[in-house]
Protein backbone atom coordinates (compact mmCIF):
# COMPACT_ATOMS: atom_id res chain seq x y z
CA UNK A 1 0.00 0.00 0.00
CA UNK A 2 1.45 3.00 -0.78
CA UNK A 3 2.01 5.95 2.20
CA UNK A 4 1.03 9.69 1.14
CA UNK A 5 1.46 12.90 3.47
CA UNK A 6 -1.39 15.37 2.28
CA UNK A 7 -0.49 19.10 3.12
CA UNK A 8 -3.46 21.54 3.40
CA UNK A 9 -3.68 25.06 4.64
CA UNK A 10 -5.69 26.10 7.64
CA UNK A 11 -9.02 26.27 6.13
CA UNK A 12 -8.90 22.70 4.57
CA UNK A 13 -7.41 21.24 7.81
CA UNK A 14 -10.95 21.88 9.33
CA UNK A 15 -8.86 24.49 11.99
CA UNK A 16 -11.06 27.87 10.97
CA UNK A 17 -10.82 30.69 8.72
CA UNK A 18 -8.88 33.69 8.83
CA UNK A 19 -8.58 33.99 12.34
CA UNK A 20 -6.61 31.28 11.97
CA UNK A 21 -4.32 32.31 9.11
CA UNK A 22 -1.25 33.13 11.52
CA UNK A 23 -0.98 29.37 12.96
CA UNK A 24 2.17 27.66 11.92
CA UNK A 25 3.18 24.41 10.96
CA UNK A 26 1.12 21.73 12.25
CA UNK A 27 1.34 18.24 12.11
CA UNK A 28 -1.85 15.27 12.42
CA UNK A 29 -1.04 11.68 12.48
CA UNK A 30 -3.47 10.45 10.01
CA UNK A 31 -5.44 11.77 7.64
CA UNK A 32 -7.40 15.13 8.64
CA UNK A 33 -9.76 17.60 7.42
CA UNK A 34 -9.53 17.35 3.47
CA UNK A 35 -7.45 14.43 3.57
CA UNK A 36 -10.22 12.19 5.17
CA UNK A 37 -11.95 13.31 1.62
CA UNK A 38 -8.86 11.95 0.04
CA UNK A 39 -8.02 8.80 2.34
CA UNK A 40 -11.72 7.73 0.92
CA UNK A 41 -10.99 8.19 -2.51
CA UNK A 42 -7.97 6.14 -1.84
CA UNK A 43 -9.46 3.36 -0.18
CA UNK A 44 -7.23 0.38 0.04
CA UNK A 45 -4.43 1.77 -2.43
CA UNK A 46 -3.12 3.87 -0.41
CA UNK A 47 -2.89 5.42 3.07
CA UNK A 48 -2.78 9.14 4.34
CA UNK A 49 0.16 8.31 7.03
CA UNK A 50 0.35 12.24 8.16
CA UNK A 51 -1.56 15.10 7.66
CA UNK A 52 0.70 18.47 7.50
CA UNK A 53 -1.04 22.01 7.61
CA UNK A 54 -0.53 25.53 8.19
CA UNK A 55 -1.71 29.08 8.08
CA UNK A 56 -1.95 31.20 5.03
CA UNK A 57 -0.39 33.88 6.24
CA UNK A 58 2.01 32.65 8.39
CA UNK A 59 3.58 30.56 5.33
CA UNK A 60 3.59 33.59 3.35
CA UNK A 61 5.17 35.20 6.09
CA UNK A 62 7.43 32.94 7.26
CA UNK A 63 8.61 31.25 3.72
CA UNK A 64 11.60 29.60 4.40
CA UNK A 65 11.15 28.66 7.88
CA UNK A 66 7.53 26.96 6.86
CA UNK A 67 9.12 25.11 3.88
CA UNK A 68 12.16 24.16 6.51
CA UNK A 69 9.91 22.52 8.84
CA UNK A 70 7.83 21.00 6.24
CA UNK A 71 10.19 18.85 4.15
CA UNK A 72 11.87 17.82 7.81
CA UNK A 73 8.24 16.31 8.47
CA UNK A 74 8.05 14.90 5.24
CA UNK A 75 11.52 13.07 5.47
CA UNK A 76 10.78 11.74 9.01
CA UNK A 77 7.80 9.75 7.50
CA UNK A 78 9.58 8.67 3.56
CA UNK A 79 5.99 9.04 1.86
CA UNK A 80 5.86 7.64 -2.07
CA UNK A 81 4.09 10.61 -2.67
CA UNK A 82 2.95 13.97 -1.26
CA UNK A 83 -0.13 15.17 -2.35
CA UNK A 84 -0.98 19.25 -1.74
CA UNK A 85 -4.65 21.32 -2.35
CA UNK A 86 -6.90 21.01 -4.11
CA UNK A 87 -6.42 25.07 -3.74
CA UNK A 88 -9.12 25.84 -6.30
CA UNK A 89 -8.70 29.48 -7.22
CA UNK A 90 -7.19 30.80 -3.96
CA UNK A 91 -3.94 32.48 -4.66
CA UNK A 92 -2.44 32.59 -1.05
CA UNK A 93 -3.07 28.83 -0.88
CA UNK A 94 -2.31 27.87 -4.95
CA UNK A 95 1.27 29.23 -4.52
CA UNK A 96 2.30 27.72 -1.17
CA UNK A 97 1.30 24.66 -2.46
CA UNK A 98 3.64 24.95 -5.50
CA UNK A 99 6.51 26.02 -3.04
CA UNK A 100 5.91 23.71 -0.95
CA UNK A 101 6.26 20.90 -3.73
CA UNK A 102 8.88 22.46 -5.20
CA UNK A 103 10.75 22.28 -1.95
CA UNK A 104 9.77 18.20 -1.16
CA UNK A 105 10.97 17.21 -4.50
CA UNK A 106 14.14 19.30 -4.65
CA UNK A 107 14.85 18.49 -0.90
CA UNK A 108 14.03 14.80 -0.90
CA UNK A 109 13.61 13.58 -4.43
CA UNK A 110 9.78 12.63 -3.83
CA UNK A 111 7.08 13.07 -6.22
CA UNK A 112 4.52 16.19 -5.71
CA UNK A 113 0.89 16.52 -6.86
CA UNK A 114 -1.10 19.60 -6.26
CA UNK A 115 -4.33 20.98 -7.10
CA UNK A 116 -6.20 24.08 -8.48
CA UNK A 117 -8.02 25.89 -10.80
CA UNK A 118 -5.97 26.37 -14.22
CA UNK A 119 -6.26 30.17 -14.17
CA UNK A 120 -4.94 30.04 -10.17
CA UNK A 121 -2.49 33.33 -9.98
CA UNK A 122 0.34 30.25 -8.90
CA UNK A 123 -0.19 28.46 -12.17
CA UNK A 124 2.92 30.49 -13.83
CA UNK A 125 5.10 29.85 -11.03
CA UNK A 126 4.54 25.97 -11.32
CA UNK A 127 5.22 26.77 -15.07
CA UNK A 128 8.39 28.00 -14.03
CA UNK A 129 10.41 25.30 -11.96
CA UNK A 130 9.79 23.46 -14.77
CA UNK A 131 10.03 20.22 -12.27
CA UNK A 132 9.42 16.91 -13.31
CA UNK A 133 8.68 15.54 -10.20
CA UNK A 134 5.44 18.04 -9.90
CA UNK A 135 2.34 17.65 -11.38
CA UNK A 136 -0.42 20.26 -11.19
CA UNK A 137 -3.65 18.45 -11.80
CA UNK A 138 -6.88 21.27 -13.12
CA UNK A 139 -9.96 21.13 -10.68
CA UNK A 140 -12.52 23.78 -10.29
CA UNK A 141 -12.87 27.10 -9.01
CA UNK A 142 -14.25 26.50 -5.49
CA UNK A 143 -14.33 24.03 -3.07
CA UNK A 144 -18.02 22.26 -4.78
CA UNK A 145 -16.06 20.77 -7.16
CA UNK A 146 -13.57 18.30 -3.98
CA UNK A 147 -15.16 15.56 -4.47
CA UNK A 148 -13.74 15.25 -8.08
CA UNK A 149 -10.38 17.07 -7.03
CA UNK A 150 -10.03 14.47 -4.45
CA UNK A 151 -10.83 11.70 -6.79
CA UNK A 152 -8.50 12.75 -9.80
CA UNK A 153 -5.71 13.49 -7.20
CA UNK A 154 -6.07 9.95 -5.81
CA UNK A 155 -5.95 8.61 -8.84
CA UNK A 156 -2.87 10.58 -10.08
CA UNK A 157 -1.09 10.71 -7.12
CA UNK A 158 -1.54 6.57 -6.82
CA UNK A 159 0.45 6.30 -10.15
CA UNK A 160 3.17 9.04 -9.47
CA UNK A 161 3.80 6.93 -6.09
CA UNK A 162 4.00 3.75 -7.93
CA UNK A 163 6.35 4.86 -10.16
CA UNK A 164 4.37 4.30 -13.50
CA UNK A 165 5.62 6.32 -16.00
CA UNK A 166 4.04 9.69 -16.50
CA UNK A 167 3.41 10.28 -20.15
CA UNK A 168 2.98 13.78 -21.24
CA UNK A 169 0.89 16.48 -19.80
CA UNK A 170 -1.82 16.54 -23.11
CA UNK A 171 -2.33 12.24 -22.14
CA UNK A 172 -2.51 12.80 -18.83
CA UNK A 173 -4.50 15.79 -18.05
CA UNK A 174 -1.89 17.73 -16.00
CA UNK A 175 -0.84 21.09 -16.90
CA UNK A 176 1.98 21.33 -19.17
CA UNK A 177 5.44 22.70 -17.55
CA UNK A 178 6.97 23.86 -20.37
CA UNK A 179 9.38 21.15 -20.37
CA UNK A 180 10.30 19.24 -24.12
CA UNK A 181 11.74 15.77 -24.46
CA UNK A 182 13.49 14.02 -27.04
CA UNK A 183 11.69 11.53 -28.72
CA UNK A 184 11.63 9.06 -31.75
CA UNK A 185 8.32 9.69 -33.71
CA UNK A 186 7.20 7.42 -36.53
CA UNK A 187 7.25 9.92 -39.29
CA UNK A 188 9.96 12.54 -40.38
CA UNK A 189 8.85 16.36 -39.13
CA UNK A 190 8.42 17.90 -42.51
CA UNK A 191 5.29 15.06 -43.15
CA UNK A 192 3.81 15.97 -39.86
CA UNK A 193 4.07 19.39 -40.35
CA UNK A 194 2.47 19.11 -43.88
CA UNK A 195 -0.11 17.09 -42.44
CA UNK A 196 -0.97 19.85 -39.58
CA UNK A 197 -1.13 22.20 -42.37
CA UNK A 198 -4.08 20.63 -44.38
CA UNK A 199 -5.56 19.34 -41.27
CA UNK A 200 -5.96 23.59 -39.97
CA UNK A 201 -6.90 24.74 -43.72
CA UNK A 202 -9.74 22.10 -44.32
CA UNK A 203 -11.25 23.00 -40.48
CA UNK A 204 -10.20 19.73 -39.22
CA UNK A 205 -9.31 19.04 -35.96
CA UNK A 206 -5.12 18.68 -35.13
CA UNK A 207 -2.54 19.03 -32.47
CA UNK A 208 0.12 20.91 -32.77
CA UNK A 209 3.85 19.23 -31.27
CA UNK A 210 4.88 22.97 -29.89
CA UNK A 211 2.33 24.73 -27.98
CA UNK A 212 3.44 28.32 -27.72
CA UNK A 213 1.88 30.33 -24.85
CA UNK A 214 0.96 34.08 -25.77
CA UNK A 215 0.15 36.68 -22.98
CA UNK A 216 -1.25 40.26 -23.83
CA UNK A 217 1.00 42.97 -24.81
CA UNK A 218 0.54 46.05 -22.78
CA UNK A 219 2.08 49.44 -24.05
CA UNK A 220 3.70 51.16 -21.33
CA UNK A 221 2.10 54.24 -21.07
CA UNK A 222 4.37 57.48 -21.16
CA UNK A 223 5.47 59.44 -18.06
CA UNK A 224 2.85 62.11 -16.96
CA UNK A 225 4.49 65.26 -18.08
CA UNK A 226 4.11 67.28 -15.74
CA UNK A 227 2.40 65.64 -12.25
CA UNK A 228 1.67 69.22 -10.45
CA UNK A 229 -0.97 69.39 -13.03
CA UNK A 230 -2.45 66.32 -13.89
CA UNK A 231 -5.93 64.58 -12.20
CA UNK A 232 -4.76 61.60 -10.05
CA UNK A 233 -7.57 58.76 -9.31
CA UNK A 234 -6.71 55.83 -6.75
CA UNK A 235 -7.82 52.21 -7.94
CA UNK A 236 -7.97 49.63 -4.91
CA UNK A 237 -8.22 45.73 -5.17
CA UNK A 238 -8.47 46.62 -1.57
CA UNK A 239 -12.75 45.91 -1.20
CA UNK A 240 -12.93 49.00 0.94
CA UNK A 241 -16.09 50.04 0.48
CA UNK A 242 -18.85 52.16 2.74
CA UNK A 243 -20.06 50.55 5.66
CA UNK A 244 -22.88 48.14 4.80
CA UNK A 245 -21.53 47.07 1.49
CA UNK A 246 -24.27 49.54 -0.57
CA UNK A 247 -23.35 47.22 -3.44
CA UNK A 248 -23.11 43.75 -2.37
CA UNK A 249 -19.66 42.80 -3.42
CA UNK A 250 -18.78 39.60 -2.06
CA UNK A 251 -15.57 38.50 -0.66
CA UNK A 252 -14.16 36.78 -3.54
CA UNK A 253 -14.67 36.46 -7.54
CA UNK A 254 -16.27 39.55 -8.22
CA UNK A 255 -17.36 40.58 -11.31
CA UNK A 256 -17.86 44.01 -11.49
CA UNK A 257 -16.44 47.51 -10.08
CA UNK A 258 -17.85 50.62 -8.13
CA UNK A 259 -16.25 53.93 -7.70
CA UNK A 260 -17.29 55.88 -4.09
CA UNK A 261 -17.36 59.39 -3.49
CA UNK A 262 -14.58 61.08 -1.55
CA UNK A 263 -14.60 64.93 -2.93
CA UNK A 264 -15.73 66.46 0.84
CA UNK A 265 -13.82 64.17 2.56
CA UNK A 266 -9.72 64.20 3.96
CA UNK A 267 -9.49 61.02 5.40
CA UNK A 268 -11.47 57.98 5.54
CA UNK A 269 -12.38 57.32 9.29
CA UNK A 270 -12.77 53.79 10.97
CA UNK A 271 -16.67 52.96 11.20
CA UNK A 272 -17.59 54.50 8.13
CA UNK A 273 -15.65 52.24 5.53
CA UNK A 274 -14.91 48.81 5.72
CA UNK A 275 -13.32 45.85 4.09
CA UNK A 276 -14.71 43.16 1.88
CA UNK A 277 -12.16 40.95 1.05
CA UNK A 278 -11.38 37.24 1.27
CA UNK A 279 -7.62 37.23 0.94
CA UNK A 280 -6.72 39.15 3.92
CA UNK A 281 -7.21 39.36 7.48
CA UNK A 282 -9.60 42.90 6.96
CA UNK A 283 -9.54 43.83 10.93
CA UNK A 284 -6.76 46.17 10.48
CA UNK A 285 -7.90 47.35 6.87
CA UNK A 286 -11.09 48.25 9.02
CA UNK A 287 -9.21 49.72 11.86
CA UNK A 288 -7.35 52.13 9.52
CA UNK A 289 -9.21 52.61 6.07
CA UNK A 290 -6.42 54.29 4.57
CA UNK A 291 -4.03 50.64 3.68
CA UNK A 292 -6.56 50.59 1.00
CA UNK A 293 -6.96 54.04 -0.22
CA UNK A 294 -4.76 56.54 1.15
CA UNK A 295 -6.69 59.41 1.05
CA UNK A 296 -4.80 61.23 3.91
CA UNK A 297 -1.86 61.41 2.29
CA UNK A 298 -3.03 62.09 -0.73
CA UNK A 299 -4.64 65.14 0.24
CA UNK A 300 -0.95 66.12 1.58
CA UNK A 301 0.38 65.70 -1.82
CA UNK A 302 -3.05 68.08 -3.12
CA UNK A 303 -2.49 71.19 -0.69
CA UNK A 304 1.40 70.71 -1.22
CA UNK A 305 0.71 71.14 -5.13
CA UNK A 306 2.83 67.50 -5.50
CA UNK A 307 -0.19 66.56 -7.63
CA UNK A 308 -2.29 68.68 -9.51
CA UNK A 309 -5.64 67.46 -8.29
CA UNK A 310 -7.25 64.27 -6.67
CA UNK A 311 -10.15 62.97 -8.51
CA UNK A 312 -12.61 62.69 -6.41
CA UNK A 313 -13.59 59.40 -6.45
CA UNK A 314 -12.13 55.98 -6.38
CA UNK A 315 -12.27 52.86 -8.17
CA UNK A 316 -12.67 49.47 -6.09
CA UNK A 317 -13.12 45.66 -6.43
CA UNK A 318 -12.36 43.13 -3.96
CA UNK A 319 -9.56 41.41 -6.22
CA UNK A 320 -9.87 37.76 -4.42
CA UNK A 321 -9.62 35.31 -6.84
CA UNK A 322 -10.43 37.51 -9.92
CA UNK A 323 -9.88 35.35 -12.98
CA UNK A 324 -7.66 37.00 -15.39
CA UNK A 325 -10.53 37.11 -17.88
CA UNK A 326 -13.10 38.91 -15.45
CA UNK A 327 -10.02 41.60 -14.34
CA UNK A 328 -8.78 42.15 -17.78
CA UNK A 329 -12.72 43.34 -18.59
CA UNK A 330 -13.27 45.42 -15.79
CA UNK A 331 -9.35 46.65 -16.12
CA UNK A 332 -11.25 48.11 -19.63
CA UNK A 333 -14.09 49.29 -18.49
CA UNK A 334 -12.46 51.30 -15.78
CA UNK A 335 -9.56 52.45 -18.17
CA UNK A 336 -12.47 53.81 -20.53
CA UNK A 337 -14.02 55.59 -17.23
CA UNK A 338 -10.64 57.38 -16.69
CA UNK A 339 -10.27 58.32 -19.92
CA UNK A 340 -14.05 60.04 -20.24
CA UNK A 341 -13.44 61.83 -17.22
CA UNK A 342 -9.96 63.47 -17.88
CA UNK A 343 -7.57 61.35 -15.33
CA UNK A 344 -3.76 61.71 -16.11
CA UNK A 345 -2.89 59.18 -14.04
CA UNK A 346 -3.56 56.19 -11.72
CA UNK A 347 -2.32 54.82 -7.96
CA UNK A 348 -3.23 51.47 -8.11
CA UNK A 349 -2.90 49.86 -4.53
CA UNK A 350 -3.38 46.68 -4.11
CA UNK A 351 -2.91 44.46 -0.31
Amino acid sequence: MLTIVHIVNQFFAGVGGEEKAGSPVVVVEGAAGAARGLQAQLGDRGKVVATIYYGDNYFHEHVEEAKGVIVREVEKRRPDVVVAGPAFNSGRYGLASVEICQAVSEGLGIGCVVGMDSENPAVPTYREYHNLKVFLLPTAETAVGMPEALSSMARFACRVGSGAEIKSAGEEGYLPRGIRRVEKADRPGVKRAIDMLLNRMKGRPFTTEIPVETWDQVRIAAPLADLTKATIAVISTSGVVPWGNPDGFKIFRNTYWRKYSVADLKRMEPGRWEAIHGGYNVSFMNENPHYGVPLDVLRVLEAEGAIGRLYPAYYVVPGNQGSPSVMKRIGQEIAADLRKEGVGGVLLVAT
